[in-house]
């Protein structure tokens, strides 16, 4: 039996910042945040830069343009904190997929590509085929980034 694809997306912004400022100045809890020079678990490394990041809300079984347009709808209801925040920082839409049985191709409609870019992101897909024949880690699918 194959497993199902997963895939979700976020956006992430990365530099010499404190994570907390981040939040106050957006009004908005990440999802996920780290700060510059705090160790990488499990790892003997520390962090190069400080992140923030925010999640789609939907189940990974959802669509990669699904889980665009959720980030979208989150980043709208803070939008001018947004759309500053992320042309400082140079913010980035970030797509991550695990794909068991097939890759289902990515296609954006006109009105997500214009929301994409009223916040001047960039994106970042990091996509894997990973399959049960004999392979012992996944193969990159594409990584657009």
């Amino acid at each position: 039996m194959t497993k199902a694809n997963k895939c979700y997306a976020y956006f992430h912004v990365a530099g010499s910042f404190d994570p907390a400022q981040i939040t106050e100045r957006v009004g908005v809890n990440p999802t996920k945040s780290s700060l510059e020079g705090s160790a990488i678990e499990r790892t003997q490394m520390v962090r190069k830069c400080s992140r923030w990041e925010l999640h789609s809300r939907l189940e990974t079984t959802a669509t990669l343009e699904e889980h665009v347009v959720d980030v979208l709808n989150q980043l709208d209801e803070k939008r001018n904190a947004f759309r500053q925040l992320s042309a400082e920082l140079d913010g980035v839409m970030e797509l991550v997929g695990y794909f068991h049985a097939y890759y289902p191709g990515l296609t954006f409609e006109r009105g997500v590509i214009e929301r994409l870019a009223e916040y001047s992101l960039s994106m970042d897909c990091d996509f894997y085929y990973l399959c049960d024949e004999g392979r012992d880690s996944p193969a990159p699918v594409a990584d657009a980034g």
